[in-house]
């Protein structure tokens, strides 16, 4: 079976980034090459391009987005009404300690048993019960 992960915002910063990491490089590989699957969140996208824009502008922002929606065989995934409950959830119970994106991207993992893919530093802020149902891959940015 392949093996599933999503991705957060802070890992695609490091591949948008003039310094992308070997280790973020070698699973965009694995994802190129349909050697895994990867899911991503669409508020993440959003998130993602507010980070580009701020860095490079507008049109910039736009074409790395597209750019990599076209080249890489990633599952968009839209908010199911599950998800606003999950992710809503964990806002609730970590309202300081987790954003929105990382609530609705841990709910999202949880609901369909895949890895996260991070660069959160506060996952271990949140309880203990939540982070033993979680797989979790951490990447330094």
């Amino acid at each position: 079976m392949m093996q599933k992960i999503c991705l957060d915002a802070g890992v695609l910063s490091i591949h948008f980034s003039n310094d992308s990491t070997q280790e973020v490089n070698n699973i965009m590989d694995l994802i190129l090459r349909k050697k895994i699957q990867a899911f991503i969140l669409r508020p993440i996208l959003i998130e993602s391009y507010y980070h580009l824009c701020k860095l490079k502008g507008i049109e910039i922002a736009k074409i790395t987005i597209t750019s990599f929606i076209r080249k890489y065989p990633v599952k968009l995934m839209n908010i199911t009404d599950d998800l606003i409950y999950s992710a809503g959830k964990l806002k609730c119970q970590n309202k300081k300690t987790l954003s929105y994106n990382d609530c609705i991207s841990i709910a999202f993992c949880l609901n369909n048993k895949v890895e996260f893919h991070t660069t959160e530093k506060n996952l271990k802020d949140i309880s203990n019960n939540t982070l033993r149902m979680l797989e979790i891959k951490k990447y330094n940015f």
